[in-house]
C-alpha cells in the first residue's frame, strides 16, 4: 500500500513538472525573444525559447481525479511563479547606481541624463528594426555576435509568416550600474525600465500576446564602444593626462574624444509584469 502511495506521489510530481513545461510553455517575443506571454492571443501559434521553436497540444479530462490533479498542478505552478518573482524583486532592490565620479574616471565628459536617453533611443531603434525586419539598421545598432543571433531569430519569424509588433513605449527609469575599460573598448552596464505593447501577428491576426495591455520590462543592457582617445598627442607626441579637455596642453592640437558610436552587446530581461 505504501509503495502504491509513493508511485502516486511521484506521478503527481512528474505530471506537475511536465505540465509546467508543456501545458504552459514559455512563449517569448521582444527583440531576441526576451519577453514572455502568459498564454495570450488566439490559438494555432507557436512558442519559442532562445530563438528555437516548438509546438504543443493538450487535452482536457472529465474525471474527478483529473480535476484534483489539475488543482494540485496549478497550486504548484502558482507557488513556483510567486517565489521566482519575489526572488527577482529582492535582487532588483539591491541594484545600485554607479557613482558618477567613478564613471568620469573612464568617461570624463559623461552626462548621465544625455547618455541614458541616448541609449533608450538606441533600444527603441533596435526594437523597431526587429519589428520591421530591418537588418541594415540592426547591423549598426548591435554587435556582430548579437546581430547574428537576431538575424537567425528573425528568419524563424519570417518563415512562419509572423511579425512581432511593439508600440507605444513609455520610459520609466534607467541607471548605470557599471563601467569598465579594457584595451580600447569601454563597456557600460545599465538598467532600463520601460513599458510597451508587445504581441505577435500572423495574417493580420494576433496569435500571441495582446494589444490591450502593456507589459512592463526591467532590462539589463550592456553597451560597448571603442575608445579613440589618444594617450599621446598625435601632433607633438606629448603625454596626455586623463582630463575632460580635448586639447593638447602643449601644442594646442584638438584631440579625438571617446567615440559615441555605442552598440548593444547584450539585453537581458530581469523582470516582467
Amino acid at each position: 500500500m505504501k509503495y502504491k502511495k509513493k508511485i502516486i506521489t511521484l506521478g503527481i510530481i512528474a505530471t506537475a513538472i511536465i505540465s509546467i513545461f508543456c501545458i504552459f510553455p514559455s512563449v517569448n517575443a521582444d527583440s531576441g525573444f526576451d519577453s514572455s506571454y502568459d498564454g495570450g492571443g488566439s490559438s494555432g501559434g507557436s512558442s519559442w525559447s532562445g530563438g528555437g521553436s516548438s509546438s504543443y497540444s493538450s487535452s482536457g479530462g472529465g474525471s474527478g481525479g483529473s480535476i484534483i490533479l489539475n488543482i494540485i498542478i496549478y497550486a504548484i505552478i502558482i507557488i513556483w511563479i510567486k517565489n521566482s518573482r519575489n526572488k527577482t524583486a529582492r535582487s532588483l532592490n539591491h541594484t545600485r547606481e554607479m557613482n558618477i565620479d567613478k564613471i568620469k574616471e573612464i568617461l570624463p565628459n559623461f552626462n548621465a541624463q544625455e547618455f541614458l536617453q541616448s541609449r533608450y533611443q538606441d533600444y527603441k531603434d533596435i526594437q523597431e528594426a526587429w519589428m520591421n525586419f530591418d537588418y541594415d539598421k540592426l547591423r549598426t545598432k548591435v554587435t556582430d555576435e548579437l546581430y547574428n543571433q537576431y538575424e537567425m531569430q528573425l528568419q524563424t519569424l519570417s518563415v512562419k509568416g509572423e511579425q512581432n509588433i511593439m508600440s507605444d513605449f513609455v520610459y520609466h527609469d534607467a541607471m548605470v550600474t557599471n563601467v569598465t575599460k579594457e584595451n580600447n573598448q569601454i563597456t557600460v552596464t545599465m538598467e532600463l525600465k520601460v513599458s510597451f505593447y508587445d504581441y505577435i501577428v500572423k495574417n493580420k491576426n494576433i496569435v500571441r500576446g495582446t494589444k490591450t495591455r502593456k507589459i512592463q520590462m526591467h532590462y539589463e543592457l550592456i553597451y560597448v564602444c571603442n575608445n579613440t582617445q589618444q594617450n599621446i598627442c598625435p601632433n607633438c607626441g606629448a603625454p596626455l593626462e586623463k582630463t575632460a579637455s580635448q586639447t593638447c596642453p602643449y601644442c594646442g592640437s584638438t584631440i579625438a574624444a571617446v567615440s559615441e558610436n555605442w552598440v548593444l552587446s547584450k539585453k537581458e530581461a530581469k523582470k516582467q509584469r
